[in-house]
């Protein structure tokens, strides 16, 4: 991040310039060595960036990449990372123009493309249809569409079955689930590996589920709670898994979920700032009390459209 330009796009936003004054005056005239073993090598002149850990930086960032647009196309911006995305109504649409102008973007504020971490993903439910578009960068790398990619921490496949991001779960969750059962060798009580779970195990099976549990298919929610399953057994060994669940105090794995998008969809029901609130379809021309239902769900034409987030739960909120 270069000083002088984050200081003139936030004059362009209309930053008081006393303001200014003193930001520039906190990125400048910094210097930085290293410390090894009691040992302090010599202070370099640092010229770009802003100190790590402090809250000013990350501000100075969103300044920063705030203009990183592209013509047509819609962009979500998360830190620093940055996605493109748009829907194409053929085969022969490109993505290479969204490409283009963020190298463009990037060579103009002194940053450059990391061509590892980019990644073209098609996402088409029509089986027949083969987007294999190849983009060069302009070091001549070149891009292929890739079958997944991860944002922010999910898996998204091409055609948003999410399998894959089952896959990394489960990975990831039965080295928690070999923590599990030594704690349980060692002495702990169920109280404890039960909390153990809870915080370790089913935090990452529902971490930002919402956004993908409704779209999977029932084998892979059976697969997630063969988790549960694997760690209650080890707290209980004994028992059946309904009653496992009952000493616990635990609901199945899939309800508990299930109801966490309850609790995100009822948030963004009572809060009209809330970004995803123009998402809602309100029914506003009921006919009769047969017709008094709350939302008025769009007409779905795959099962994949009906089980996502807001059909499904303007749906179920519609029934209750």
């Amino acid at each position: 991040m270069q000083p002088n330009i984050v200081l003139n796009k936030m004059r362009k936003h209309g930053i008081n310039s006393r303001l200014l004054t003193i930001i520039a005056d906190f990125l400048s005239n910094r210097k930085q060595c290293v410390r090894l073993n009691g040992n302090f090598s010599n202070y370099l002149d640092v010229s770009v960036g802003a100190p790590q850990g402090t809250k000013l930086g990350p501000l100075l960032w969103l300044f920063y990449v705030n203009d990183l647009k592209c013509n047509g196309f819609n962009v979500v911006k998360y830190a620093d990372d940055t996605t493109f995305y748009k829907a194409f109504s053929d085969r022969h649409s490109s993505v290479a123009p969204a490409i283009s102008h963020t190298q463009s973007w990037a060579e103009a504020n002194h940053m450059i493309l990391n061509a590892d971490k980019t990644v073209i993903m098609n996402v088409s439910f029509n089986y027949k249809t083969v987007f294999d578009e190849n983009v060069v960068l302009s070091d001549d790398t070149q891009l292929k569409p890739s079958d997944n990619l991860k944002f922010l921490g999910i898996t998204v496949d091409e055609r948003l079955s999410f399998s894959k991001h089952v896959d990394n779960l489960i990975s990831s969750c039965n080295s928690r689930l070999y923590l599990l059962r030594q704690l349980k060798v060692i002495g702990m009580n169920s109280e404890g590996l039960k909390q153990f779970y809870v915080a370790n195990i089913r935090s990452i099976l529902s971490y930002a589920s919402p956004a993908w549990f409704c779209m999977l298919s029932q084998t892979d929610k059976d697969r997630l709670e063969r988790i549960q399953r694997s760690a209650t057994r080890t707290i209980f060994p004994n028992n059946e898994y309904q009653d496992r669940l009952s000493l616990l105090h635990l609901p199945t794995l899939c309800d508990f979920i299930f109801s966490l998008g309850e609790r995100h969809f009822s948030r963004i029901v009572n809060d009209p700032d809330h970004p995803l609130f123009s998402r809602l379809i309100f029914n506003t021309g009921r006919i009769s009390s047969r017709n008094n239902t709350i939302f008025r769900p769009a007409v779905c034409r795959t099962q994949k459209r009906a089980k996502s987030f807001f059909p499904l739960y303007m749906s179920c909120a519609n029934k209750k």
